[in-house]
């Protein structure tokens, strides 16, 4: 029932027998909005030719107002489900999808609420909840009897992920009252009951003016899915006011950013009204596709409302996809679309207007950006299954000097830590934080990685060059002079002595004293700037770990598996002003899984690379080729240029064929100086990637969070080789004895007989690959020789 509150949309259940249908209503009857049912199917391991039928009977009788739909391709069994009240459908019907549509709209809570009479005729229509009480308030009496016997009112609540009060109402049995104005009465006053904390959670049809009445934060701005991101957005606000947080940190306020959804009917509708689809999906260059979307018309709906919402909306608007697909468990697509960042600021609302439908009309354009189109090849999904919803988002931070704003810092939490150390244990979780804008974090960028239960084990800052070099240099920052329609150009780096003139770099920063090489955790005297976040950690400025804790522990307790929270923090120099959390995101945790794999002991000469830093699990045994970027000849500032040529070799695998990727630095960042900036279309037949340490690159091992996401959701293993740990090795002095199928500039691509060996125990982090291994020749007996 938790995950219905994550969804907020109906689960179908599927069975094939008798048996197992009848254990669903058992179990859960109560929940379960309708039945829809074949007449024929196997009953006792027996196909029943009327099993439909008595199962009907039985789950009317179990719940009588339970809505029954029976089909068949013998059209006689319509009278048949007619005697027993269910309604029936010919699967040769002409009409078929239109008629199961039709059903499942009067019956399951989808669309607006259409008050009817037992005949059929209309006699209002309810799109939200108050417009429901005004029909029930107005509409006669056989419409409220009508809609009540058939849990109409419980099912239509429950569709909106009003749960509290469609449960409410769901035992209410109409023929137990003594008159029809007994039945309204008591729904008027069950839906008018006091519910703060579903209020705070539900999300409100905007209407123009709404904004300024309202303090609900969350509204609708069009009809449809709200895709994924925006789910988990609604799910946040949801589980914040359910759960006593607040009461239990009182020193900072918590709360959720406001924020309006467009529905992906929106989404439909610009596609279809444009002509969209055909051109979209043929169209090679995102620029091409970028303009054709440009070039087309939101409905006047949709302009009317965000002309409205703009003037309640003065504050930067972050513009964020939200697809059908984005942040499932199974296959999300993180970080693929397009999020912009708009200062909203412009002095003439038509302008503000004009900035927002061109963002719009651009993240509806990156779902047939090449790099999506490439990912989506590697999971079962079409391009024409995606549809995609927007969020029109408050953005967290405050404006300094010089027209910057952000926030004082941001950061991701994670349930599993893949990277522990010490006494650290991998299920305690880990989190990234950094100075400004989490974009720094979701790029891969330097940035603090701590655990929350231990925040003052830091390895990254193991000495004082180790601080220098692993600290945080730059942030990002939005101008608010600026309006980029390009979502790498919306937000602006800058130094940390702006983030000191601003009075941030105070609350998370340090010195390294020029005098005597000691790190001072302010900012007193000359010397060089870091980013510590000892303030914040060791001083308790504001209770943050034991926020981040508590946040891991309901999370998980919430959605029912290990989570991932993004999170923004103002910290303000009026210390008669509470700091601020704002939770922005909270999604499922992606995992490659956590079997423990048995790994048998092996002689060190038949293992190519070995490390205790590993993610995935598994036992892989079809890989033939090696891609290496060649340590003696790699130089990061030709980072971009390898790149390229590892792109160039990636092209030239079959869509079912992989390859272990392997080279020095860290892969998937966007600082070129740090390793290897590629992006997954440029790697997307890797199914191993190997991360090598290297003296004159000592990085912290660690990825941007949307490169991690993809890694994971497409099961690609990941190891790490601690160049200090002489655990961890790879072995190119065997590879050098290997002959080489292409060889680059930089790059070297291998081809084997025979395949590789990869095993990763996802419980230890421990993974090796063995080399690839001749068949063994086995002789035949003589004695089983035909002789011939």
């Amino acid at each position: 029932h938790r995950l219905l509150h994550l969804r907020g949309r109906l689960k179908v259940l599927l069975t094939t027998n008798y048996e197992t249908a009848e254990k669903f209503v058992k179990k859960y009857g109560n929940n379960i909005v309708g039945i829809i049912s074949d007449v024929r199917f196997p009953r006792n391991g027996i196909k029943n030719p009327k099993a439909g039928v008595k199962f009907a009977k039985w789950a009317r009788l179990v719940h009588p107002s339970m809505p029954v739909m029976l089909q068949s391709t013998d059209e006689s069994n319509s009278s048949i489900a007619k005697a027993i009240g269910a309604d029936f459908l010919h699967k040769h019907s002409n009409t078929l999808l239109q008629d199961l549509r039709n059903f499942i709209i009067s019956n399951f809570g989808f669309g607006d609420f259409i008050f009817q009479l037992k005949n059929g005729k209309d006699v209002y229509k309810a799109t939200t909840i108050d417009e429901l009480i005004n029909g029930i308030e107005k509409v006669p009496i056989e419409s409220i009897l009508f809609h009540g016997h058939s849990n109409h009112f419980s099912n239509w609540l429950a569709a909106r992920s009003e749960f509290q009060l469609a449960s409410r109402l769901r035992p209410l049995d109409v023929n137990k009252f003594e008159s029809g104005e007994d039945v309204r009465s008591e729904l008027l006053k069950q839906i008018r009951l006091p519910d703060d904390k579903s209020k705070f959670g539900q999300i409100v049809n905007y209407t123009r003016g709404l904004g300024k009445k309202v303090d609900a934060g969350f509204y609708r701005l069009c009809d449809g899915s709200l895709g994924g991101k925006a789910r988990g957005l609604a799910f946040a606000r949801y589980m914040l006011k359910q759960s006593e947080i607040q009461n239990n940190f009182q020193e900072i306020k918590i709360n959720v950013p406001q924020a309006a959804i467009i529905g992906t009917d929106e989404f439909d509708r610009f596609m279809k009204d444009n002509q969209l689809w055909g051109k979209a999906l043929k169209a090679k260059d995102d620029q091409k596709v970028n303009q054709l979307f440009l070039d087309s018309r939101l409905s006047l709906d949709l302009i009317l409302k965000l002309e409205s919402f703009l003037e309640d909306a003065t504050f930067p608007l972050a513009v964020r996809s939200s697809s059908l697909l984005e942040d499932s468990q199974y296959q999300p697509l993180a970080g693929a679309y397009s999020t912009f960042m708009l200062p909203n600021n412009q002095s003439k609302i038509q302008n503000r207007i004009q900035d927002l439908r061109k963002t719009i009309k651009l993240v509806f354009a990156s779902i047939f950006h090449i790099n999506v189109k490439s990912h989506l090849g590697n999971t079962p999904h079409r391009t024409e299954e995606e549809k995609m919803a927007v969020i029109i988002m408050e953005i967290v931070g405050q404006e300094y000097s010089n027209n910057r704003f952000y926030p004082t810092f941001s950061g991701v939490l994670k349930s599993i830590n893949y990277y522990p150390v010490s006494y650290m244990k991998r299920d305690e979780g880990v989190a990234y934080l950094a100075l400004g804008f989490g974009r720094t974090i979701v790029d891969g960028s330097k940035c603090l990685r701590i655990s929350p239960k231990y925040p003052s084990l830091v390895p990254q800052f193991y000495s004082v060059k180790s601080t220098i070099q692993n600290s945080q240099s730059h942030y990002y920052g939005l101008p608010l002079n600026g309006s980029a329609l390009d979502p790498n150009e919306d937000l602006e780096l800058f130094p940390l002595s702006c983030a000191e003139e601003d009075g941030v770099l105070k609350w998370l920063g340090g010195v390294i004293s020029a005098e005597d090489n000691i790190l001072r955790d302010s900012l007193s005297g000359p010397g060089t700037r870091v980013v510590t976040f000892a303030p914040v950690l060791n001083w308790n400025i504001i209770p943050l770990t034991d926020l981040l804790n508590e946040f891991l522990s309901m999370g998980k307790a919430a959605l029912g598996c290990p989570i991932e929270i993004e999170f923004a923090v103002n910290i303000f120099p009026d210390q008669n002003k509470k700091p601020e959390f704002y939770l922005l995101q909270i999604k499922p945790m992606v995992l490659t899984g956590v079997k423990s794999i048995q790994l048998t002991d092996v002689n060190k000469t038949e293992i190519f690379c070995q490390s205790q830093i590993t993610l995935g699990n598994g036992i892989i045994e079809d890989i033939y080729h090696l891609i290496y970027v060649r340590p003696d000849t790699f130089d990061p500032s030709k980072s971009r240029e390898i790149s390229h040529e590892i792109e160039s070799l990636n092209k030239q695998f079959e869509p079912d064929s992989s390859y272990i990727l392997a080279g020095p630095g860290r892969w998937g960042t966007a600082d070129p100086w740090l390793g290897i900036p590629v992006a997954w279309g440029q790697i997307t037949n890797a199914q191993i990637i190997i991360e090598i340490g290297h003296e004159e690159l000592p990085v912290d091992p660690s990825f941007g969070s949307h490169f991690f996401q993809n890694l994971t959701s497409l099961h690609i293993g990941y190891f790490t080789i601690d160049h200090k740990n002489i655990a961890d090795f790879i072995d190119d002095y065997w590879l050098k004895d290997q002959n080489i199928k292409k060889k680059g500039n930089y790059v070297d691509m291998y081809q084997f007989n025979n395949p590789f060996k990869i095993t990763i125990d996802g419980l230890s982090g421990y993974g090796r690959i063995a080399k690839p291994k001749s068949p063994v020749i086995i002789g035949m007996d003589e004695g089983q020789s035909t002789g011939i």
